[in-house]
C-alpha cells in the first residue's frame, strides 16, 4: 500500500506496492517511438502512419499514429495496469462513453483506440454537469450488464466484499461501514465499478459532440465510486464553479436518482466520510459544506 502524493486525492491508501515496475518504459522520447514502431510493426502490422509520443512516462507511453492522427496507442509497463485498462474497455462497453477499442494486444501490453482530439471545455457548467452525468453511468454500469459478465463478476459484488477485510487499507471498520452505505443506495449485487483518473484533458468529445473519457487504467471492481465524486469536486473547484463542493454533490444524487439509485445526501456525506477515514484522504474539497 502506498499514499497518493498530491492531486485530488492526496494522502489516500493506494492499491499499489512500491518498486512495482519489474520493467519500466523508458522516458526517452526517441528510444520509446522507436520501440513503439517496432511493436506496431510487430503486433499491430495494419495500423500504419507517422508514430508521434504524446507522453512517456515509466509506467506508460502513449502515441498517435498517422497525419493527421486516426489512432491512440497506449503501451503499459505493466500487465496489470494494462489488463486493467482492457477490462474497463469491456465493462463498459455498452455505455459508450470510452473511444472505440480498435485493438489491443496482451503479449505487448499495447492498445488501440480512436483519436479523440478535443477536449471538452469543463468551465461550462452544462458541460461539466453533463461529465457527472458520465461518471454516474459508469458508477451504475454492473446494473446494466449482460448475464454472462454479472456472473465473471460476481467476486466484486458489495455482498461478497463485505465478507472480506481490504488488504490495502489501514481502517478496514471505516471501509465496512462505507460499504454498507453502498449496498444500501445501490444494492447488495452492485460491483462497485469506479476510481477513473479524471482530469481535464482526459475528457473528450466524441465525433458525434458526446462526452467520452480517455486513460481509464486506474478503473477497479472495488473501490467504488466515491474517488470520482471526490475528484469531480477537486476539478470544478480548479475550474471556478460556484458552491462546487454541495453542486457536484447535489447533480451526482440527481443524477443517480434517474436510474434508480437511492442515495440519501445524508448517506452519501457520510459514506464519502468512511472513505476518507479508512484511506487517509487530507480534503472532500468542499463536498462535506
Amino acid at each position: 500500500m502506498t499514499a497518493v502524493a498530491a492531486g485530488p486525492l492526496a494522502g489516500a491508501a493506494h492499491p499499489r506496492p512500491q518498486r512495482w515496475l519489474a520493467r519500466p518504459l523508458t522516458t526517452d522520447r526517441d528510444t520509446v517511438t522507436a520501440q513503439a514502431r517496432q511493436l506496431l510493426a510487430t503486433h499491430h502490422p495494419d495500423t500504419t502512419g507517422p508514430v508521434c509520443c504524446l507522453t512517456t512516462r515509466d509506467r506508460s507511453a502513449t502515441f498517435t499514429v498517422g497525419d493527421p492522427p486516426h489512432v491512440i496507442v497506449k503501451w503499459h509497463a505493466d500487465e496489470a495496469a494494462y489488463l486493467g485498462e482492457r477490462l474497463a474497455y469491456d465493462l463498459l462497453a455498452a455505455e459508450r462513453l470510452l473511444p472505440c477499442l480498435r485493438g489491443s494486444c496482451d503479449e505487448a501490453r499495447t492498445l488501440l483506440v480512436d483519436y479523440l482530439p478535443d477536449t471538452a471545455d469543463l468551465t461550462d457548467l452544462d458541460v461539466f454537469d453533463d461529465l457527472i452525468n458520465l461518471v454516474a453511468r459508469v458508477h451504475t454500469a454492473s446494473a446494466r450488464w449482460e448475464p454472462a459478465v454479472r456472473e465473471a463478476m460476481v467476486q466484486w459484488r458489495v455482498d461478497t466484499l463485505l465478507t472480506q477485510d481490504p488488504p490495502w487499507v489501514e481502517d478496514a471498520p471505516s471501509w465496512r461501514r462505507m460499504l454498507h452505505l453502498v449496498a444500501t443506495a445501490h444494492g447488495p449485487a452492485h460491483v462497485p465499478v469506479g476510481n477513473l483518473d479524471l482530469a481535464a484533458d482526459h475528457v473528450r468529445r466524441q465525433s458525434s459532440g458526446r462526452l467520452a473519457l480517455v486513460d481509464v487504467e486506474t478503473l477497479r471492481p472495488d473501490v467504488t465510486g466515491l474517488p470520482d465524486v471526490v475528484t469531480l469536486a477537486y476539478l470544478a473547484t480548479r475550474a471556478h464553479h460556484p458552491r462546487p463542493g454541495p453542486w457536484v454533490r447535489a447533480r451526482y444524487l440527481h443524477h443517480l436518482a434517474r436510474v434508480g439509485v437511492t442515495w440519501t445526501d445524508r448517506n452519501l456525506l457520510a459514506a464519502l466520510g468512511g472513505f476518507a477515514a479508512a484511506t487517509g484522504l487530507t480534503s472532500l474539497h468542499g463536498l462535506d459544506l
